[in-house]
């Protein structure tokens, strides 16, 4: 009787030491009130035109070639800056403004403007390796195509 008991007094020291272990390696709850969270209100920040202010370049470069059409498509340049697209491809590039077949989308690009005789074309004609610079003097979205290959669009944004 005395080893049972003996055995009692060993568990329950084991039991009450491992409690008490186990207490000590557990944080006490925080007393500390939880912030509450502060509505904010959002306000929407505008977005700015694509290159407005002194952001926008003088300059862009267009690659064209008949699989992937005019890369980038979209270029933004400053008033009075100059665009230049480069045939990389081996079709024949013609940069014609729109719309298609008028090419009047930006006055004094039309064929009877360039090539009275009708002999030249809308803005150039450029085969492979070729490039054709053209200067925009008139703020505004100015599309243009391939006029070779109708379905090849890009547009210029000219921005003061």
């Amino acid at each position: 009787m005395q080893n049972s008991l003996l055995w009692v007094v060993i568990v329950v020291v084991i039991l009450v030491g491992g409690f008490l272990l186990w207490q000590s390696m557990t944080p006490a709850p925080s007393t500390t009130p939880t912030p509450t969270p502060t509505p904010t209100t959002l306000t929407p920040t505008p977005t700015p035109t694509p290159g407005a202010g002194t952001g926008a370049p003088m300059i862009a470069a267009v690659a064209y070639n008949a699989e992937d059409g005019f890369y980038p498509a979209e270029v933004t340049v400053k008033r009075g800056g100059t665009v230049s697209w480069t045939n990389t491809g081996s079709s024949d590039m013609w940069i014609a403004s729109g719309p298609h077949p008028a090419h009047t989308g930006y006055s004094g690009t039309a064929l009877a403007q360039h090539c009275p005789d009708a002999s030249g074309t809308a803005l150039d004609q450029c085969s492979n390796g070729g490039t054709f610079t053209f200067k925009f003097d008139k703020v505004g979205t100015w599309p243009y195509h391939n006029h070779s290959a109708s379905t090849k669009f890009g547009k210029v944004i000219v921005v003061e």
